[in-house]
């Protein structure tokens, strides 16, 4: 089975391009409308550009702390195969865990961004240990994409 979530990331991207290009629009119109003008007016277009950056910023913040990945899920073979990078403008660094079938041990799922989101760490037998993987966030997953993919990695849990 093969899981991946292009298409929300295309969406992500579009959002934030959209956002920017309307973020941009609103300030020049704000430079040359006549409405601030009036030198008995409390508050300039400056204030008004500063309160919609600062709008703009908080809404990049929150996005952010969702920490979007590109994820990419194969257990086709003899290999589990997760690929992620996070969607950011400062990290793109690219990241690959193959995990023989046979050494999957287990998944944890963990709560952040106030419980709303989820990050998954994979665990595998390794020189007779069992270790985890740096978490990664499925935030940019649909959930029907998520639950596939969990009920993929539950047939390959090792209980012991």
């Amino acid at each position: 089975m093969q899981v991946d979530n292009q298409k929300n990331i295309y969406r992500v991207w579009l959002r934030r391009m959209i956002m920017a290009i309307l973020f941009t629009l609103l300030i020049v119109i704000l430079l040359f409308v006549p409405w601030f003008d009036d030198p008995e007016m409390r508050i300039s277009e400056f204030h008004v550009i500063a309160a919609i950056a600062l709008v703009y910023v908080g809404i990049n913040l929150v996005l952010s702390m969702k920490q979007p990945h590109f994820i990419s899920y194969s257990d086709q073979g003899d290999m589990i195969i997760f690929r992620y990078y996070p969607l950011s403008l400062f990290n793109s660094k690219k990241h690959s865990i193959e995990i023989p079938k046979q050494h999957f041990v287990s998944y944890e799922l963990t709560p952040f961004f106030m419980g709303m989101q989820q990050k998954i760490t994979l665990f595998q037998h390794y020189r007779e240990r069992v270790v985890g993987y740096p978490p990664i966030s499925l935030s940019a997953l649909d959930k029907a994409d998520r639950e596939r993919m969990l009920a993929s990695l539950e047939k390959y849990v090792h209980r012991h």
